[in-house]
């Protein structure tokens, strides 16, 4: 296991971003210690038998992450495999289906963001709320804010890109700084628990609780990140300041994963197509 796990992170710091070596050597550590359980420890015994029963130990998760620990897994491989160091063809055991077409479900509305951070019983699931529909951040990144993560206006997040700052609006600004204020300023996590950093489990829990308070369907922070992409795109910012803000490496994402379209929205979108504005439609043959 020591042979390939040393492997597998001298691949994944090649990657260049300490965000993505993180997200490389997780994953290849858990094949690594899958091989290992397999008595497969090494490179030059990996086997096609091993490859196919680990990609079908991968099924209970969702396709998406499923796809994405088999790209990376292939990746090594093929690294192994210039290298020498595996059998050749190894890679190309792995058969990876391509994704069905992601269509993002409606977001839901500012009138019920609004309501949800209303409906919060108390000023720290207010501010957790708030700040994932204010900001679009991931949980994990919100969580692992600092107070001193806050300056003049603006709050860094770090992320898979790197470190990227967020300007929050007054209200926001007013209870963000009014928390870290209570809690005795900059030092320590933004949201703590008994045990010291508020754990994703516990944030989760906070957010479903306050969904059935403003009676809402249960919603996930990836469902507020998504919202808030919906409801800067339909303001009219552009998206590629919305890309930047949301922490994507590029706006292809923003537009594939996040920008849902309802009815409403080609609606709206299409009243004031020139077209009609010029009365073609009315025009009589000449």
């Amino acid at each position: 296991m020591d042979q390939l796990r040393d492997l597998a992170e001298l691949f994944a710091a090649s990657t260049g971003r300490a965000s993505s070596s993180r997200e490389y050597l997780g994953v290849l550590r858990s094949f690594a210690a899958f091989a290992t359980a397999w008595g497969e420890g090494s490179p030059s015994q990996l086997s096609p038998t091993l490859l196919l029963h680990y990609q079908a130990q991968l099924g209970r998760l969702a396709p998406t992450t499923r796809h994405h620990r088999l790209l990376l897994v292939r990746q090594f491989l093929r690294y192994l495999e210039r290298s020498g160091l595996c059998q050749r063809g190894l890679p190309e055991v792995l058969r990876i289906q391509p994704l069905a077409p992601h269509h993002p479900r409606p977001a839901i509305s500012v009138a019920e963001q609004r309501r949800l951070i209303q409906a919060a019983p108390d000023q720290r699931s207010r501010l957790l709320i708030w700040l994932l529909l204010g900001t679009g951040a991931r949980i994990s990144e919100v969580l692992s804010c600092q107070g001193s993560s806050y300056q003049e206006g603006l709050l860094y997040l770090c992320g898979k890109t790197g470190t990227r700052s967020v300007p929050l609006q007054e209200g926001l600004r007013r209870e963000l700084e009014a928390h870290i204020a209570a809690a005795g300023g900059g030092d320590g996590p933004l949201f703590r628990s008994r045990q010291g950093q508020l754990s994703d489990r516990r944030a989760r829990e906070l957010l479903l609780d306050c969904c059935h308070r403003a009676g809402l369907p249960p919603l996930s922070p990836h469902d507020l990140r998504h919202a808030a992409c919906s409801r800067w795109l339909r303001a009219g910012i552009p998206v590629v300041v919305v890309s930047r803000t949301l922490g994507h490496s590029r706006p292809s994402t923003t537009w594939n994963h996040y920008a849902s379209v309802t009815a409403q929205d080609l609606s709206r979108g299409l009243s004031s197509d020139p077209l009609e504005l010029e009365g073609l439609g009315a025009a009589s043959d000449q």
